[in-house]
């Protein structure tokens, strides 16, 4: 059970790192600015990101390593459900790549520097976007 969990947080990783390199990439939409396909990589690269940042959390949490917090219950705590921790771990990540938080899960113990990395990837993806995009276009030969 150990092994399977390391693995999976070993590729929650790998996938985070290949997410952001893909939305780095260049690639060219000749005369356009935006198109639906970097709309679409976008996408797909947040959602990686909320999932494997959720599996993350979820592994931690079914090692019994305190990362999250609802009020005062604990996320490792027994009484809860699978499917209610999977909800909250997958909001937790969703809420905390895509703005600052609400305050309603609180993360506790090493859940903190797992916030403060996915809310810093969460500010720097569309930075990342928006500067691969402008680059591609500049480059790109005019019709």
């Amino acid at each position: 059970m150990l092994l399977l969990i390391i693995c999976a947080i070993v590729l929650a990783f790998i996938s985070v790192g290949r997410s952001m390199v893909a939305l780095m990439k260049r690639t060219r939409v000749p005369g356009s600015l935006l198109s639906v396909y970097k709309m679409f990589l976008l996408f797909l690269v947040y959602l990686t990101m909320i999932i494997a940042f959720g599996s993350m959390y979820l592994s931690l949490i079914i090692l019994d390593i305190p990362v999250l917090q609802e009020g005062q219950v604990d996320l490792a705590d027994m009484t809860l459900t699978p499917l209610t921790r999977v909800q909250s771990v997958l909001y937790f990540s969703a809420v905390t790549l895509l703005s600052v938080g609400y305050g309603d899960l609180t993360p506790i113990g090493v859940g903190r520097w797992i916030a403060i990395f996915e809310a810093l990837i969460g500010y720097l993806m569309p930075a990342a976007f928006f500067v691969t995009t402008i680059v591609d276009y500049r480059e790109s030969p005019k019709l």
